[in-house]
């Protein structure tokens, strides 16, 4: 489906755009850093999802809206299958530094998911609202794996 943009709707997807680019290159690194395995494994899930997601607004930018689709149950059964085995088998040096990043990345989680809620109140096809809501709720999601990882292992303050 095809659809015109606003200048602004333009810029939010610009911003939106440079947020996921950024994510990705945060979580792919903090995967290269962290010292847990299963940290790593959570860190290269959640970074290919921020990939889709980039992928996503770059297609909006060029006007093309994407068909829904159910990532958001995929997010969840993922995360609740996770949840079983959370806890960490890193030192307390290697917990401190994956401490660290976890707690810089839901922070970034934060701020994106903001992000997309300004721009779900300010576009006007009601599709494209439905897709930016989507990502914004698996942003959500992802934060939420964080903090159920920082809280098995005692780093959520």
């Amino acid at each position: 489906m095809r659809m015109t943009l606003t200048k602004k709707e333009q810029g939010l997807l610009k911003d939106l755009q440079n947020e996921e680019k950024l994510c990705v290159e945060k979580y792919r690194k903090a995967a290269e850093n962290a010292c847990d395995a299963k940290l790593q494994h959570i860190f290269e899930k959640i970074e290919k999802a921020e990939q889709s997601h980039y992928d996503t607004v770059t297609g909006m930018l060029a006007g093309t809206l994407p068909a829904q689709q159910g990532q958001q149950s995929k997010g969840q059964a993922s995360r609740q299958k996770a949840e079983k085995d959370l806890k960490s088998t890193a030192s307390r040096a290697e917990k401190q530094r994956d401490a660290y990043l976890l707690s810089d990345l839901l922070g970034t989680e934060k701020y994106v998911s903001g992000v997309y809620n300004t721009a779900v109140f300010e576009f006007s096809d009601a599709k494209a609202r439905q897709v930016l809501a989507a990502i914004q709720q698996q942003e959500q999601e992802h934060g939420k794996q964080l903090s159920d990882y920082m809280q098995a292992n005692n780093m959520y303050c």
